[in-house]
């Protein structure tokens, strides 16, 4: 006998099974096989897994009714299209019958500019006079956060406005007068820190009429209710780009809906197969 074979320890018979063959137990009319416990485990996923292709399969089939989530969301998202594309067309300046009220040629003083703190200007335009005063922004340390910006401490745009101006004319037109002596006052303390004149302007330079809308344009040739336009068209045309493109991606998840409708149903059928080999073999759900 071989040297090898000696001290080697004999091999149960169960230990020499063929390959594959399961393990069997003696059950009461016959033989069966043991029923694995990862056996169970995958006849519990398959089921589950059963379960959410039959949801997602019914969720595939609403997309070809004719009214479904989709559906109802595309026609909403096309309403509101719709909407704004008119509020965007309706967004359009309309001069009035009247021309805007022009003002007289009267060159506005610059009496005083104090460029130290705090900053001040004083303007008078005829007999009316305005003083604005530095609003000093202050960080941690006594450190200034920001450039110095005026405020209107004296002084009544009312008192620069014809008397037959009134109403909701009037006070547009004295607003409009506020911000630009604010922008005169405020350039004339610039000039005066980089060492340089004050800027010559007119009272009828604070308010030329403009010819798109009927309103005024300032000392710097803006037009503030043009601006404002501009300001929601572009809002509306952002809007716009946002509901398009969620009308795109509604309809790509539609269909999608219905092209993995087939798919489902051929996983289904796997799966379908799979728990019905575990059943054949007595494997049940723990």
């Amino acid at each position: 006998m071989p040297w090898w074979r000696f001290g080697r320890a004999r091999e149960p018979e169960s230990a020499r099974e063929p390959a594959g063959r399961l393990p069997v137990v003696e059950e009461r009319g016959g033989i069966a096989p043991v029923v694995r416990e990862a056996e169970r485990r995958s006849l519990k996923r398959l089921l589950e897994r059963r379960r959410n292709l039959a949801y997602d399969i019914a969720q595939s089939e609403t997309a070809f009714l004719p009214s479904n989530r989709w559906s109802e969301r595309l026609a909403e998202l096309d309403d509101a299209i719709q909407q704004a594309e008119a509020d965007l067309a309706a967004l359009r300046p309309e001069p009035g019958a009247t021309p805007p009220l022009q003002l007289a040629e009267q060159p506005i003083e610059i009496v005083e500019v104090s460029p130290r703190e705090p900053a001040a200007v004083r303007l008078r335009v005829g007999e009316a006079a305005f003083r604005y005063r530095e609003e000093v922004d202050w960080a941690e340390r006594g450190h200034q956060l920001v450039l110095p910006q005026l405020a209107l401490t004296e002084g009544d745009v009312e008192r620069l406005i014809p008397s037959e101006t009134q109403g909701a004319e009037r006070a547009r037109l004295a607003n409009h007068l506020e911000n630009g002596l604010s922008i005169v006052a405020n350039e004339a303390l610039e000039r005066a820190v980089d060492g340089e004149p004050p800027p010559a302007v007119t009272l009828a330079e604070l308010a030329r009429p403009c010819p798109a809308c009927g309103g005024w344009r300032d000392v710097k040739g803006r037009c503030p209710a043009c601006a404002a336009l501009a300001w929601r068209r572009d809002e509306i045309r952002e809007a716009l780009v946002r509901l398009i493109k969620e009308r795109d991606d509604v309809g790509r998840d539609l269909s999608r809906a219905r092209d993995r409708l087939p798919v489902f149903r051929r996983q289904l059928a796997d799966v379908e197969q799979d728990i019905e080999k575990l059943q054949a073999k007595g494997v049940e759900p723990r």
